[in-house]
C-alpha cells in the first residue's frame, strides 16, 4: 500500500502534457531500494578476526568476479585436493554480502534510459557484480599469487554506466537460491549496453573494517559486553542509533533461541563506551524450531519500517534462509546506522533519486564450543592428526572412481558434504568442520595464540596456511601466521 501511495503521488506530480512521453528522462526521482550484509566474526574481547574471506553461499557462474583465487569456496574438501585453492587473507575483517539494488519508475513511467550509479567502497574490494560493470580494486590480482595488503584507506570501485532501467527482464537462468529469491520483486530490469539484464544491480566485496559494535564475552559469566566501535568520522554524533538488534543462536540441530535487544545509541563521545550488557546464555527450554519463524517476522518488520517494501525484506530474508536462520552459531544481527554505510560505502545514482538503503549488520560470535573443538584438535598427537589427514585423502581419491561427475561438482562445490558423498571423516576433520563457516580463521587464529604440534600438523597437512600479502600487511600483528614457509614440516 505504501509503494502504491507513493507512486501515486509522483504521478500526481508530472504535468500532463509529459504523460506521453514514456521514454524521456522525468524529473520525478527515481525509487532506489537496496539491502544487503555486513558480516564480521569477533572473538570473545571483541576484536575482529581477519582472514575471513569465505562464501557462504556462491552465486552463479555468470557474475562478474576479479579473480577466482580471493574467496574460499564453502567445501567441505580439503584445499589439499584442489590446485591453487584460495587462502585465507590476513586483512579481510568484514564481507559486504549481496547487496542488491532495485529500482521502481516513478508514476506511468515505462522505461528511464541513460541511468549511471556509483559504488564505492573505502576499506574495501569490490569483487563480485552483475550486471558487468567498470571496476577498480587496487591490490587485486588475477594471479593466484599476486595480491597485495587491504589497508583502512584501500578504495575500489563500481560503475554501471548508461542502464536502461524499465521492463521485467530476469537476466540469465539460474537455479541458485541466493540468485533467484532476490527476483522475487516487483522492480524495473535493468539493462547495461553490452546486452546484459537483471531484475537488480548486484554486488559483493571484502574489507578491512570494523564493525560499527563490538561484542565481548565474560567467560565466566558468559555475559555479553555490547561496546560502541565507531571510526572518528562518526564518533561525535549523537544521533547515531542501531534501531533494531537480536541475538540469536541456532543449535547442531537447527533449533533457534533469540532475544530481541534494545536499540543502541552509538554516538557521542567515546568510541567504545557499554552500550549495552546481555546474557549470551539460552536455557535448553528457549531453543525450538518454531522461533525460526519468530524471528524471521521480527527481522521483517524492523526491515519494512526503515523504508524497504514488503516483498523486498522478503527476498533478504529468503536469500539468507540458511545463512540466517538455520546455520549452527551464534550472532548479533543489528540494522546498520545510514551514516556508517554511507561512509563506507558511498552511491551515487546519475538521475534524481529517491534511495533508500536498508543493511543488516551480523556480527559472528566465537562460543565455548567452538574453543572446545580447537582445543580437542590441539590436544591430539601430531602423528595422529597427520595418519588421519592421509586417511581422508585416500578415502576421497578411492571414491572418484564410482562417483559420477555430478556428484564430484556438488561435494566440489559445498553443495554436498563430505558424508553424503560416502567418505568416512576423521575426528579431526569432523571436529574442524564443526567450527562452521570461518573455520580456516578460527584454526589460524587460535595457532597463532595458542600453538601446539597438532594444530600445526594439521593446517600443513590439510593446506590450510594463510594468504600472505605480496607487501608488508600493516594489519598482519603475527606475518608468520599466515606464512606457508614457516611450517616446520
Amino acid at each position: 500500500m505504501r509503494r502504491k501511495a507513493l507512486q501515486l503521488s509522483l504521478l500526481l506530480a508530472i504535468p500532463l502534457h509529459f504523460a506521453n512521453l514514456q521514454a524521456q528522462p522525468t524529473p520525478e526521482p527515481l525509487i532506489v531500494h537496496e539491502w544487503g550484509t555486513f558480516t564480521s566474526l569477533q572473538n570473545e574481547a571483541g576484536q575482529a578476526i581477519g582472514g575471513i574471506n569465505t562464501d557462504d553461499e556462491p552465486v552463479p557462474r555468470f557474475v562478474h568476479r576479479l579473480t577466482d583465487w580471493l574467496l574460499l569456496s564453502p567445501t567441505e574438501v580439503p584445499a589439499s585436493f584442489f590446485q591453487g585453492a584460495p587462502s585465507c587473507h590476513p586483512d579481510v575483517t568484514l564481507r559486504l554480502e549481496t547487496p542488491v539494488l532495485y529500482f521502481h519508475l516513478p508514476g506511468a513511467w515505462t522505461r528511464i534510459p541513460e541511468v549511471s550509479v556509483t559504488a564505492r567502497f573505502r576499506g574495501g574490494w569490490l569483487t563480485e557484480f552483475y550486471p558487468n560493470a567498470l571496476a577498480d580494486a587496487p591490490g587485486v590480482s588475477k594471479d593466484p599469487g599476486g595480491f597485495g595488503p587491504l589497508r583502512s584507506d584501500t578504495v575500489s570501485t563500481l560503475a554501471w554506466n548508461n542502464l536502461d532501467v524499465g521492463g521485467d527482464e530476469n537476466g540469465p537462468p539460474s537455479n541458485e537460491h541466493v540468485w533467484t529469491a532476490p527476483r522475487g520483486v516487483r522492480a524495473a530490469s535493468v539493462r547495461t549496453p553490452g546486452g546484459e539484464a537483471e531484475r537488480f544491480l548486484f554486488y559483493r566485496g571484502v574489507g578491512h573494517i570494523d564493525a560499527p559494535i563490538a561484542v565481548a564475552r565474560n567467560a565466566d559469566t558468559d555475559e555479553l559486553v555490547v561496546r560502541s566501535h565507531l571510526p572518528h568520522e562518526l564518533a561525535g554524533r549523537e544521533s547515531l542509533e542501531v534501531k533494531s538488534a537480536w541475538l540469536v543462536d541456532v543449535d547442531a540441530y537447527g533449533a533457534v533461541a533469540f532475544r530481541v535487544l534494545p536499540a543502541l545509541r552509538l554516538g557521542g563521545t567515546g568510541t567504545d563506551k557499554v552500550l549495552l550488557r546481555v546474557s549470551g546464555d539460552f536455557a535448553p527450554r528457549e531453543y525450538n524450531e518454531a522461533n525460526r519463524e519468530q524471528l524471521r517476522s521480527s527481522l521483517h518488520r524492523a526491515l519494512v519500517a526503515e523504508g524497504l517494501f514488503d516483498d523486498e525484506a522478503q527476498a533478504l530474508l529468503d536469500t539468507w534462509e540458511l545463512s540466517y536462520f538455520k546455520s549452527a552459531g551464534m550472532r548479533v544481527f543489528f540494522l546498520v546506522p545510514r551514516a556508517w554505510t554511507d561512509l563506507y560505502l558511498p552511491l551515487s545514482v546519475s538521475k534524481p533519486a529517491q534511495i533508500t538503503r536498508v543493511m543488516v549488520g551480523r556480527i559472528e560470535l566465537v562460543t565455548p564450543q567452538q574453543r572446545s573443538n580447537l582445543q580437542q584438535i590441539a590436544q591430539m598427537p601430531a602423528a595422529e592428526v597427520t595418519a588421519e589427514a592421509t586417511r581422508l585423502r585416500d578415502d576421497y581419491y578411492g571414491r572418484i572412481g564410482t562417483a559420477s561427475p555430478e556428484q564430484l561438482r556438488q561435494v566440489s562445490s559445498g553443495r554436498q558434504s563430505l558424508e553424503e558423498y560416502g567418505i568416512s571423516v576423521p575426528r579431526s576433520y569432523q571436529l574442524y568442520l564443526a567450527l562452521g563457516r570461518f573455520r580456516n580463521a578460527l584454526l589460524l587464529d587460535e595457532v597463532a595464540r595458542r600453538p601446539t604440534p597438532a594444530l600445526e600438523a594439521f593446517i600443513y597437512a590439510h593446506r590450510l596456511q594463510g594468504y600472505r600479502p605480496a607487501e608488508p600487511s600493516v594489519t598482519a600483528r603475527r606475518p608468520s601466521l599466515f606464512d606457508p614457509a614457516t611450517s616446520t614440516h
